[in-house]
């Protein structure tokens, strides 16, 4: 799936689905090439269909210090935040570039 279906903010109801759609497709290509790559086995938690806010933010951040973690990346990002608003384009971008960064060293 191309990193370009994540790296802007949907600014529809509809793009947000295609959005959440991508973005999750995006998050099970890097745990298997981390998997291949590294041997290491991260867990895919669920972020798709997002349903209950609370828990995908949960679910989300937790895979993204996963995925910072197998590769050593810098700096992961604090992607937490308390209501579905705070979801905006700083969030999509800070988001966007650790899917970059990851997909960068695994050379996907």
């Amino acid at each position: 799936m191309p990193l370009v279906n994540i790296s802007a903010a949907p600014e529809t109801d509809d793009a947000r689905r295609q959005y959440d759609f991508s973005h999750h497709q995006d998050h099970l290509e890097i745990i298997r090439a981390i998997e291949e790559q590294t041997g290491k086995k991260l867990p895919l938690h669920p972020i798709w269909p997002v349903g209950d806010h609370d828990a995908f933010v949960r679910a989300h951040q937790q895979m993204h210090t996963d995925m910072v973690q197998a590769l050593e990346l810098p700096n992961a990002a604090d992607l937490q935040v308390g209501t579905p608003e705070a979801i905006d384009r700083d969030w999509f971008w800070r988001n966007y570039w650790e899917h970059e960064a990851a997909r960068k060293k695994l050379r996907i």
